[in-house]
C-alpha cells in the first residue's frame, strides 16, 4: 500500500503545474522512485556527492533548464537529496508548484497507516522504514498484521524459496537492512549463530537440513511447508530438482522410515525391491501397501512420486473375483475390457521401468502371470464360442459413411492403449467405445486384409488393400500416414495408417516399451486435431493387439513339435495335419499348403527364430480383443464467438509476394459465451506448416488484418484456429497470380 499512497500524493501535487519536488535529504525513500518511473513520470535527481555550494547551484540550474526545455510538456519530479533551506534554483518550485517533504519518512508513513488502519504505530522509525520497503506491493491486510505483531516483517515461507533458487542474485537485490533481517531468520532456522557466509554456502546448508529431514523423517514443520511450496512451483522447482540430484543419500537409510513425502527416487526403488522380495507375504505387503498408497496419492509432491507406484498398486489390488461370474465367451471379453486390461497396462509400464532390474521385475511378472493364467483358463474354456467380426469391416463402414469421416487404422494398438486415449479425450469429445474380435492368426498381413478387404482374401501389399477398399466402398477415399495430417489437409473420406507401435515392437521388441507413451500422445493429439479440423467422426481401429513375455528363459518357450509339415511363428504354427496336442488350441484356416492354425493355451512364444518379447499372432485376449472406438464432437458444439476469414475471394488470385488475411468477428452479442475469442492463423504449403500469426483477441464486430508472405510458394492454405481449443474455425486456399505487379500503373 505504501506505493499506492505515495503515488496518490504525487498525483494530487502534479496536477497543479506539472512539477513536484520530493525532499529526501537522507535518501531513505529512493526505493519508491521505480513506482514513479512505471507511471511515466520524468525523474530528475540531484547528486548527493556534490558538497560545494557552486556545484549544487550549477546542478540545480541545469536540472531546471532541462525541465523547462527538454521536458517542458512532461510531468517532472525533482528528487532532491538535500535540505530545503540549502536549495537554490529549485527552492521556489517547492512553493510555486508542489513539494512532498520526506525529510522524516517515518512520520509520513505513520500518518498514512493511522489514516487507513486506525492503528497506532509502535515501531521505531528505522524498523518502520524497513517495513515500508518490504511493504511495496503489499495490501492493507498485511500492514494490519505487521502493526499488530501477527506476522513477521520477513516471511521465510515467502522469501526462502527465491533465495534458495538463486542465492547470490536474491541477496544482491535486497537493501542492507532487509538483508540483515532475512539472514538472521535463516540462521535461526539452521539453529546457528549469525556469521558471514557466502550466499551459496548458506543456501546449501538450508537445503541439506531440509533433505536430511526428509530422509530421516525429522524435518521441521516450517521447512516441510516450504518444501511443499517449492515442489509445487513451476518457476522454482527446477532448482529443487538440481539440489536433490546432487544430494548424497546414505545407502543405509530405511525407505519405510523416511518421510512419506520425500523426494528420493532411490528410496522408492529400494522400497519396491523389498516388497518384490516379500510378495508372497500377505501381512507384510498389506502393511507396506498402505504406506505406498498414501505416498502415491499425495499431490503436494506429485513430481517426486514415481508413476509406477500407481501401476504397482493396480497390480497388487486387482481382484479377479468377477471372473468367476463369467459363464460364456462374451462375459469373459467384457471382464477383460472392464477389469483386466488395466492389469495389462500396469505390467507393461512396470516392464518399461524395470525390465533390466530382474530382482524387481521377476516377482512382479510371476504375480501377473498367475492372474493372467486364471484369465486364460476361463478364456479357453469358452473359446469355442469365439467368432471374429473383423472381415470386411472398413468396406461396410465406408458404404454407410457420410462425408466428414476419418478412420485411424493402427497396427498393434492394444485395447488398454486405446482405452487410455479414450479416457484422456472424454472430457472434450464424445466417445463411443465398442470392441472388435481380431481374426486368426492375429498378424498384420492377415488382419489388415480382413479389415480392408474381407471375404477371407489376403493381400500382401498394403497399396493393394487400399485400392480394394476404394473399389468395394465406392467412395473416393484419401489415404495418408497419421503423422502427415495437418490443418491444411481436408478430405471427405480419410483413412490414416499408423504403424509405429507394431514397427517399433517388432524391431526393438521390449526396447520399444519406453516409446509407448509417445505413441499414445500422437493418438491423442491427432484425434483431437482431426475433430477440430471439422471431421464429424474419427474412428480408431487396429489389426491386432500384442502380448509381452517379459523375462524369458529358454525353458519358458513352448516346443513346436508336431507331425507333418509345419510353419513355425512366434505365437502360432501353421500345419497341414490336424494337431493332437491338449495344450494347443487350433482353428481350420487354409492358407497356401497349410490347413490349420495352432496356438498355445498361454501367452508364451513357441521356440522359433528371432528375438522374443513383443509378439502377436496367437489367441489371447491381449491379441484378439481390440478397440472399435468412435470419437465425435456432437457432445460439444462450439458456442464461442464466430470469427471468419472475410476476404476469401481476394485471396484466390494474389498479385505480389505479400498478402493480407482479413478476420471478421460476428456482430451478435446475445450469447454470453460469444463475447470474445482468442484466435490465430496457421499457414501451410504442401501440408507443411511454414508460418503462423500471433494470437488475437477478437470481440464482436472487431476486424483484424494480418500480412504474410508466400516465401517462394505458389499456393498456400491458411487455417484459422481457436487458440485455446485448437478448433478449426475457417480455412482458405491462397494462390499467387502469374500477373506481374505493376504497382498501380495500369
Amino acid at each position: 500500500m505504501i506505493d499506492k499512497w505515495f503515488l496518490e500524493d504525487m498525483e494530487q501535487l502534479i496536477k497543479r503545474r506539472q512539477r513536484v519536488v520530493i525532499l529526501d535529504p537522507q535518501a531513505k525513500c529512493s526505493f519508491l522512485l521505480p513506482v514513479l518511473e512505471s507511471q511515466g513520470y520524468t525523474l530528475l535527481k540531484t547528486d548527493s556527492s556534490l558538497t560545494e555550494q557552486w556545484q549544487t547551484v550549477k546542478e540545480e540550474l541545469l536540472l531546471r533548464h532541462e525541465a523547462e526545455t527538454k521536458h517542458k510538456a512532461d510531468n517532472v519530479v525533482f528528487y532532491v537529496t538535500r535540505e530545503q533551506d540549502k536549495l537554490s534554483f529549485l527552492f521556489d518550485y517547492c512553493f510555486t508548484h508542489g513539494c512532498l517533504d520526506l525529510s522524516n519518512p517515518g512520520e509520513w508513513l505513520k500518518k498514512k497507516l493511522f489514516t487507513h488502519t486506525g492503528l497506532q504505530v509502535q515501531m521505531d522509525n528505522g524498523t518502520l522504514l524497513t517495513a515500508g520497503k518490504i511493504g511495496v506491493g503489499k495490501d492493507i491486510a498485511w500492514w494490519k498484521k505487521i502493526l499488530q505483531n501477527l506476522e513477521d516483517l520477513v516471511s521465510l515461507e515467502d522469501e526462502l524459496i527465491p533465495f534458495l533458487d538463486d542465492p547470490d542474485t536474491y541477496l544482491k537485490k535486497l537493501d542492507a537492512d532487509i538483508r540483515s533481517i532475512f539472514e538472521n531468520k535463516v540462521f535461526e532456522l539452521l539453529n546457528q549463530p549469525y556469521m558471514a557466509k557466502p550466499p551459496k554456502t548458506l543456501a546449501e546448508e538450508v537445503v541439506k537440513k531440509l533433505l536430511d529431514g526428509l530422509a530421516y523423517n525429522n524435518v521441521s514443520g516450517e521447512l516441510l511447508q516450504i518444501y511443499y511450496h517449492w515442489a509445487d512451483s513451476e518457476r522454482y522447482s527446477p532448482s529443487l530438482l538440481n539440489y536433490v540430484t546432487n544430494y548424497k543419500l546414505d545407502s543405509t537409510i530405511d525407505p519405510w522410515a523416511a518421510h512419506l513425502d520425500h523426494c528420493f527416487t532411490a528410496l522408492d526403488q529400494k522400497a519396491l525391491q523389498q516388497v518384490a522380495e516379500h510378495l508372497r507375504e500377505k501381512p507384510y505387503i498389506a502393511e507396506k501397501l498402505n504406506k505406498i498408497k498414501i505416498r502415491a496419492k499425495n499431490f503436494k509432491v506429485k513430481r517426486f512420486v514415481p508413476s509406477w507406484w500407481h501401476d504397482f498398486i493396480r497390480l497388487m489390488e486387482f481382484n479377479s473375483q468377477p471372473l468367476t461370474a463369467c459363464h460364456n465367451f462374451g462375459q469373459v471379453v467384457e471382464y477383460y475390457t472392464k477389469y483386466f486390461a488395466q492389469v495389462d497396462r500396469a505390467i507393461r509400464k512396470l516392464y518399461a521401468a524395470f525390465l533390466q532390474e530382474e530382482a524387481i521385475i521377476r516377482p512382479l511378472q510371476e504375480y501377473y502371470e498367475s492372474l493372467n493364467y486364471e484369465l486364460l483358463q476361463k478364456w479357453f474354456e469358452y473359446s469355442h464360442e469365439y467368432k471374429s467380426d473383423q472381415q470386411g469391416y472398413l468396406p461396410c463402414v465406408f458404404k454407410k459413411a457420410k462425408p466428414g469421416i476419418a478412420v485411424i487404422v493402427g497396427d498393434g494398438i492394444r485395447y488398454e492403449i486405446a482405452d487410455y486415449v479414450a479416457v484422456a479425450l472424454s472430457n472434450r469429445f464424445k466417445v463411443d467405445k465398442q470392441l472388435m474380435l481380431a481374426d486368426l492368426p492375429s498378424e498384420t498381413e492377415h488382419n489388415m486384409s480382413a479389415l480392408y478387404v474381407g471375404n477371407n482374401e489376403v493381400l500382401a501389399v498394403h497399396k493393394d488393400r487400399e485400392k480394394k477398399l476404394s473399389e468395394l466402398s465406392g467412395k473416393d477415399i484419401t489415404y495418408m500416414n497419421l503423422e502427415a495430417v495437418s490443418y491444411g489437409e481436408k478430405a471427405e473420406y480419410l483413412v490414416l495408417n499408423y504403424k509405429d507401435i507394431d514397427n517399433a515392437g517388432e524391431k526393438l521388441q521390449q526396447g520399444a516399451l519406453k516409446l509407448f507413451e509417445e505413441f499414445e500422445q500422437v493418438l491423442k493429439d491427432k484425434i483431437a486435431q482431426l475433430l477440430n479440423m471439422g471431421y464429424k467422426e474419427v474412428h480408431l481401429i487396429t489389426d491386432h493387439g500384442f502380448v509381452l513375455t517379459g523375462l524369458l528363459a529358454e525353458a519358458d518357450k513352448i516346443s513346436a513339435e508336431t507331425n507333418g509339415k509345419k510353419e513355425v511363428h512366434e505365437r502360432f504354427i501353421r500345419t497341414q495335419d490336424k494337431p493332437n496336442n491338449q495344450d494347443w488350441w487350433f482353428v481350420e484356416e487354409p492358407y497356401g499348403e497349410y490347413n490349420y492354425v495352432c496356438m498355445a493355451k498361454n501367452h508364451r512364444p513357441f521356440k522359433s527364430k528371432g528375438v522374443y518379447g513383443f509378439a502377436h499372432g496367437g489367441f489371447t485376449p491381449q491379441e484378439i480383443i481390440i478397440p472399435r472406438f468412435v470419437f465425435s464432437n456432437q457432445a460439444l458444439e462450439s458456442t464461442g464467438l464466430k470469427v471468419v476469414i472475410n476476404n476469401k475471394d481476394e485471396l484466390g488470385e494474389v498479385t505480389g509476394e505479400i498478402f493480407g488475411i482479413k478476420l471478421q468477428a460476428d456482430t451478435n452479442t446475445e450469447n454470453l459465451f460469444a463475447l470474445n475469442r482468442k484466435v490465430h492463423l496457421l499457414l501451410y504449403a504442401n501440408n507443411i506448416l511454414y508460418s503462423q500469426s500471433n494470437i488475437f483477441n477478437m470481440e464482436p464486430s472487431k476486424k483484424e488484418t494480418i500480412e504474410f508472405a508466400f516465401n517462394g510458394n505458389v499456393t498456400v492454405k491458411a487455417v484459422l484456429l481457436d487458440a485455446e481449443t485448437q478448433e478449426q474455425l475457417d480455412i482458405v486456399s491462397i494462390k499467387k497470380s502469374n500477373v506481374r505487379d505493376l504497382g498501380g500503373l495500369l
